[in-house]
């Protein structure tokens, strides 16, 4: 049996109730060997889907260093587009490098990325509900 729930470092990957969504909890600094396992655990859990959608707290999230923000680069083609991400409980520096993430991963690969930011776990889940509605009336 696959694994739904992988810890990287100090950080957490988990599949989510709907298998289109991976769930994350950031503690601490992203390192590029953390950043490539994450997109291993991501090819491996959402292969053939047509989309991923992204969540999770990251209030603990440190730094992430250039050069992790590279394998986020190198590794994107790897895993479905990215169609949405919603944190909850995001610090101001942490927003500004999760725009920074997303911003250099749409460049990479040319997806439009939703991107939002939520006061808790209950918001983000509803704004993943509206969001597959989104990209249910985009297949037309």
């Amino acid at each position: 049996m696959v694994e739904r729930v992988l810890r990287i470092g100090e950080h957490t990957a988990r599949i989510g109730e709907h298998a289109d969504t991976l769930e994350l909890t950031m503690r601490g600094d992203v390192s590029p060997d953390e950043a490539a396992r994450f997109f291993d655990f991501m090819a491996l859990h959402f292969a053939g889907q047509r989309y991923m959608l992204i969540t999770g707290d990251v209030s603990q999230l440190g730094r992430v260093p250039a050069e992790s923000r590279r394998t986020v680069m190198r590794q994107s083609g790897r895993v479905p587009p990215i169609r949405g991400l919603v944190y909850y409980r995001t610090t101001f520096p942490g927003r500004v490098l999760t725009e920074l993430v997303i911003r250099g991963y749409a460049l990479a690969t040319g997806a439009d990325v939703a991107v939002h930011f939520v006061e808790d776990e209950a918001e983000a889940r509803a704004w993943l509900a509206r969001r597959r509605e989104q990209l249910a009336g985009d297949r037309g």
